[in-house]
């Protein structure tokens, strides 16, 4: 489990920091794991079922009088009804001696914010993320509960690739502290900044919807337009609301634009920007009406970057790509062509008496296809190979010699590397002899090396605005 990477003096805890080998009811607490604004997280030992969990103390500070104390155990009970795969579970919500402590699903991984830091992501996991975020957030949604608090601290990525939303019904105790009453749910109060300056909203306001800000009642949308800016960072490294104090965070939240997501160099589909545009607007009722519309337009997205779909081709217009194909043909292979035609026409000659004219015209037609086949499978297989990586955003040029495939990306991100990889060992098992192809993945280049790739022969793909900012 990883909590709110940050640490602050004013967390104040009942029982001493050091809790390790002390029990709270039957989770036996086995060491710390992180530390935050809400309080301090251990991993702990459930004795009754034998599993490892999470166990979070929250500080007295948020939790000051005995009604607040009681709201949040009825949302952290109430948080505890999702049961969904991106979803961290909520095993129990208690207090002893005390000490008010929440019980939760241990998640072991990488936080969103952890790594859009080192650079993991790539624009395909990215919308995994979000699609699974989303899918989470409309379970939750269905049963009437905001997370209120989405953000990259509050989403991991587990070792096995699977994304899950953390401190479902903690968010709501922070809006307490903003001074709501019970049964309202209100954002943050301006006469309150001062305070969650050196509090839990520290650093949050960015993820936060204008209605948040606004301190007006919010519902399920403000979760979606939360969404929209992780996606925006995820997919640019940037947040798009992020400034450089507090104040102007807020601001920009309420007021600015939202900023174009190629406005770095980056290149991020028209599909994908349209979907994070529509879930930052500044009006709820110009969002998505439900997470579950987002995410099916996401699982849209997703499917069409990865597979690269499109409309089917007519006939028309692959007759015309084989002839041009066939003018451009070097002349060594034309010679072949020739050979090919010489070779059928004798067969012909030979054959004439012996069978009928139409059995010989479907014979020999038959047999050009078939060496066409074997002789233009290699070509057809770096073809193929070329298109499946073209369609991968991050891709900037393709440069084809020999067997050799050179393919420069925006990023060297481990992810990009494995979908590459994984299309090559996919062409190559189609090879039935020849030798294999290889790819060099190359990033970083100046714009006299990129010039340099292009003048060569062999180029095969080009991003649209590679030229443009040469």
């Amino acid at each position: 489990m990883n909590d709110n990477s940050r640490s602050t003096s004013e967390t104040k805890l009942i029982l001493p920091r050091s809790l390790t080998g002390t029990s709270l009811k039957h989770f036996r607490i086995e060491g710390l794991l992180g530390e935050g604004g809400m309080g301090m997280v251990y991993r702990a030992h459930d004795s009754r079922l034998h599993r490892p969990v999470a166990v979070k103390l929250l500080s007295s500070e948020l939790i000051a009088d005995a009604d607040r104390k009681q709201r949040f155990l009825q949302e952290a009970r109430a948080a505890a009804r999702i049961s969904h795969p991106a979803v961290a579970q909520i095993y129990d919500a208690d207090e002893q001696e005390g000490v008010t402590f929440i019980v939760m699903e241990l998640v072991e991984g990488k936080t969103v914010r952890e790594l859009i830091r080192s650079k993991e992501l790539d624009l395909l996991g990215a919308i995994d993320i979000g699609l699974q975020v989303a899918e989470g957030l409309a379970k939750a949604h269905e049963l009437g509960i905001i997370h209120r608090d989405v953000k990259p601290a509050n989403v991991m990525r587990t070792r096995d690739g699977h994304a899950k939303i953390l401190d479902f019904g903690l968010a709501k105790l922070l809006d307490d502290r903003t001074g709501a009453l019970p049964g309202e749910d209100k954002g943050l109060d301006p006469s309150q900044v001062s305070k969650t300056q050196s509090g839990m909203l520290m650093g949050t306001p960015a993820y936060m919807s204008p209605e948040q800000v606004r301190a007006v009642p919010v519902d399920f949308r403000a979760d979606i337009f939360s969404v929209g800016a992780l996606l925006f960072e995820m997919a640019t490294g940037q947040s798009p609301f992020q400034r450089d104090n507090f104040m102007d965070t807020l601001h920009a939240v309420a007021f600015d634009e939202t900023p174009s997501m190629n406005a770095a160099d980056i290149h991020v589909p028209p599909a994908v920007e349209r979907i994070v545009t529509r879930c930052l607007q500044k009006r709820p009722e110009d969002r998505y009406p439900s997470a579950r519309i987002l995410a099916e337009d996401l699982r849209r997205v997703r499917r069409d970057t990865e597979t690269g779909l499109a409309q089917k081709t007519t006939w028309r217009q692959r007759i015309l790509e084989a002839w041009e194909q066939l003018r451009r043909q070097p002349p060594s292979r034309s010679a072949w062509f020739a050979a090919g035609a010489l070779g059928l026409g004798l067969a012909l000659y030979f054959s004439m008496s012996k069978i009928g004219v139409g059995g010989m015209v479907f014979l020999g037609f038959g047999a050009l296809l078939f060496y066409r086949h074997i002789r233009d499978r290699p070509h057809r297989i770096q073809e193929q190979l070329v298109r499946r990586v073209s369609k991968i955003p991050e891709v900037r040029l393709i440069a084809l010699q020999g067997h050799q495939i050179t393919v420069v990306v925006d990023h060297p991100v481990a992810q990009l590397y494995g979908r590459i990889n994984g299309h090559l060992r996919t062409c190559n098992r189609k090879l039935y002899f020849g030798q294999p192809m290889t790819v060099s993945i190359v990033h970083d280049l100046s714009s006299v090396q990129i010039l340099k790739i292009l003048s060569s022969p062999g180029v095969q793909y080009v991003r649209e605005d590679v030229v443009q900012k040469i």
